[in-house]
């Protein structure tokens, strides 16, 4: 099955396709996960040809995703605490002046 690339590219240009982007940048995402194998899919792609989605499985799905950001937020923090501490601020110290030469006349 081939993609429709132009139709897609012309689709994304109108300025309702804010959805359809999403969708598409998380599929993406998803299709180079190799956890996202033939089996999920296929019950993506049942799920497409559905009229709508079961409140059960949104729910479900809802609960999944919140789960997944709190392991990504953690992975993040986690990232952000190997790091080696960064002086916040840099204090600029002022040139000492002196008033070389001699006395005023």
């Amino acid at each position: 099955m081939t993609v429709p690339t132009h139709e897609l590219l012309l689709a994304l240009r109108a300025p309702n396709s804010g959805w359809l982007a999403a969708v598409v940048c998380a599929l993406d995402e998803a299709m180079r996960d190799p956890e996202f194998g033939p089996a999920q899919r296929a019950l993506l792609g049942r799920l497409l040809e559905a009229d709508e989605i079961p409140a059960p499985v949104a729910d479900a799905a809802t609960a999944r995703l919140h789960a997944f950001e709190k392991a990504v937020q953690s992975l993040y923090d986690s990232m952000l605490d190997a790091l080696p501490a960064v002086e916040a601020e840099t204090t600029v110290r002022r040139p000492n002046l002196t008033v070389c030469g001699g006395t005023a006349a």
